[in-house]
């Protein structure tokens, strides 16, 4: 049940300087009690957890730095500030790393203690706030677990909803990243094959000769090396879900096999004279234009006709930025308990600057850099200053890079290709439009530079 008080300690040795402090911080909403040292602190922790404590360092009996660390272990809700003298500043910034959510050298500043105050009860608010959302995901499907609050993405999960019942193939575009195996995943368990696997192939990761063995299995003895049976990614998706990521990424000898299997209905394990029945639905994914892959070549019209039954756009992350803040929370919150951290939060203007971005690497990216800064921000508070130096760069409105004269033109040209795609656009289509290249020059120069 919520308590209708604030309840606040201040622990300090020095008479005036707590009595000041519940003054100036007095609210009709807050209870603010008082202790001497450090003992007293405790023991009134231990009696009723408080929801902010503001520690002196330096105290008889317990040290406030003592005092951090079983506030850390038996009440990690606790936001704690801590009062430290002129030369105790390096040790304040340690006592951070213990879970303090920040400092005041002495002597004090009222008006700049009274923000902290207001910043660390914002933080247990969304903290607690945080706890209930994950307590409610883990209770919840992957349908459930989309961040939906844009209308772009409202608009895929309503196709979601029209297909998941039935056992038509499914073509989920949009670029790396974007969460298309999470979409995928939804359609299975909101599908009549719930209660079957779900089974997940990177199609970029097969190559030609192996695509067949992995998909449709082999027997002992097919070929060198085959030393036992082993069932395909057909055979274990089984009643379920089959999941063709980066289905334009398949040779096209191999395009030739898939199509068979889809148009029959069965397939052969490689070695086996006998054929297998496939009962398996099929929900393909592909950050490219399977279209333009016709137009060159690269990819067969009859599968793509075969997989696009039903596709659905899953938009970058640009496209929906009404849901960057909630996504970034629940990263935070995943995070901290996965590296063992304390709760942290982030600052109103590093979550602009999250939410102004352009995420060319879209979702994954955006857990990738909130597990990163859980584990490399100082503070409780992940800042502006915390974020990437490039990133804040971009944000700031810099859309220039610079060279060092004497550079060589490939250096130039390599670094110019990688920031484009970096701070302009992940498309290569886009990238080499506005490099005025071909698409083919661009993969060229890609794989000539190394650049991924």
């Amino acid at each position: 049940m919520p308590r209708n008080k604030i309840r606040i300690l201040i622990a300090d040795d020095e008479l005036f300087i707590r009595e000041g402090l519940k003054e100036a911080l007095e609210k009709p909403h807050f209870q603010i009690d008082l202790t001497a040292n450090g003992v007293g602190a405790r023991d009134m922790i231990r009696a009723a957890p408080y929801d902010l404590v503001v520690l002196d360092l330096r105290m008889p009996g317990l040290s406030g730095m003592e005092l951090l660390e079983e506030i850390r272990d038996e009440s990690p809700d606790t936001q704690s500030i801590l009062l430290t003298a002129h030369g105790n500043v390096t040790t304040a910034v340690a006592a951070m790393k213990l879970g303090a959510f920040d400092f005041v050298t002495k002597p004090v500043e009222i008006d700049h203690l009274r923000l902290l105050v207001d910043r660390a009860l914002e933080n247990l608010e969304l903290l607690q706030e945080n706890r209930s959302l994950q307590d409610r995901l883990k209770t919840q499907d992957s349908f459930r677990r989309i961040v939906r609050r844009s209308s772009a993405m409202q608009e895929a999960v309503k196709t979601v909803k029209q297909v998941a019942m039935s056992d038509v193939p499914v073509l989920l575009r949009g670029e790396t990243g974007s969460g298309k195996e999470l979409i995928a995943r939804a359609i299975h368990e909101r599908s009549r094959r719930s209660d079957r696997p779900f089974v997940a192939v990177n199609c970029g990761g097969f190559t030609e000769e192996l695509f067949a063995s992995e998909l449709f299995g082999h027997v002992r003895g097919a070929f060198t090396g085959a030393h036992a049976d082993k069932p395909g990614r057909f055979t274990l998706a089984e009643s379920g879900t089959l999941f063709l990521d980066e289905i334009g990424e398949i040779a096209l000898k191999n395009q030739v096999e898939l199509l068979r299997v889809l148009e029959a209905g069965e397939f052969q394990p490689v070695g086996d004279p006998k054929t297998h029945m496939a009962n398996v639905r099929i929900i393909a994914a592909t950050n490219r234009d399977l279209s333009a892959g016709i137009k060159n070549d690269q990819f067969r019209a009859d599968l793509y006709y075969r997989l696009e039954v039903v596709p659905i756009d899953i938009p970058a992350l640009r496209e929906r930025r009404e849901d960057i803040p909630l996504l970034a929370e629940i990263f935070l919150e995943e995070s901290c308990r996965a590296h063992d951290q304390g709760r942290k939060t982030i600052s109103s203007e590093a979550m602009q600057m999250l939410t102004n971005h352009s995420w060319p690497g879209n979702v994954r990216e955006l857990r990738n850099l909130i597990q990163r800064l859980v584990v490399t921000a100082p503070s409780r508070t992940i800042r502006s200053e915390h974020l990437p130096q490039a990133l804040v760069a971009v944000e700031s409105g810099s859309s220039q890079i610079s060279f060092q004269l004497g550079a060589s033109i490939e250096a130039v040209e390599a670094e110019l290709i990688r920031q484009t795609l970096v701070r302009i656009t992940s498309n290569r289509r886009e990238a080499a439009s506005l490099l005025g290249i071909s698409v083919r020059a661009l993969q060229y120069k890609l794989k000539k530079y190394g650049i991924r």
